[in-house]
Order: C-alpha cells, then structure tokens, then sequence
C-alpha cells in the first residue's frame, strides 16, 4: 500500500471512499490521494439487540463467606485482602457483601 502520510504536510491521511473509488484524504490540508485498485477494509458496528441479556442478578458470584452484612442483612461475602502498605502493619481485610457491596473491616481492633 502507498504512503498513509500526505506528501505535503506529512499528516496521518485518512481512508475513505467517493462514489466507488477509494482514496486517502489529509485533514489537515485536504490533500486527496486515489488509491488505485486497492481494496479498503471496512468494519461495522455491531448493534446489540438484547441491553443486559445475561447479566447476573446482582449478587457477587465471589462471595462465599458465611458473614451477615450490617446493612442490608445478605449471608454472604466475599473476603478481599489489600496487602499491607508499612512491613510493621497487619494485611487489611475487608468483607464486602455480595448483594450490595458494602465492605467491613476485620482484623486487628484498636481502641
């Protein structure tokens, strides 16, 4: 394939067609390039018939820790480990609730 940059202004030309020739046009300083016999890729957008088909219920499929959520009562969760962020300091575990997502954290208690 030729050059993609315009020989005048070295712009990125973009493919395009007119009428049922395919050609590559600078943006920027309108330059027009006809591209003989070559066949330009074309993709189309897919149009999605069916928005939030499949979608699970609303409840984290991860959640499989028997914990009562504080807020809205759900008796299960999922255990979530952030790691520590100092050497002298515990893991930080939360408990997020698989049906709002609320999260508590366990571990170490300090007064």
């Amino acid at each position: 394939m030729k050059n993609l940059f315009c020989p005048k202004c070295k712009n990125l030309m973009a493919m395009g067609e007119i009428g049922e020739k395919h050609t590559l046009k600078c943006s920027k300083c309108g330059f027009l390039m006809n591209l003989n016999g070559t066949s330009l890729k074309t993709t189309e957008k897919l149009k999605q018939k069916f928005v939030g088909q499949g979608v699970v219920d609303g409840k984290n499929e991860l959640a499989d820790y028997e914990h009562k959520c504080k807020k809205c009562g759900y008796d299960k969760a999922q255990i979530v480990d952030m790691g520590i962020f100092y050497s002298d300091e515990d893991n930080l575990i939360l408990l997020k609730c698989g049906k709002c997502g609320n999260s508590e954290r366990i571990g170490r208690k300090t007064n």
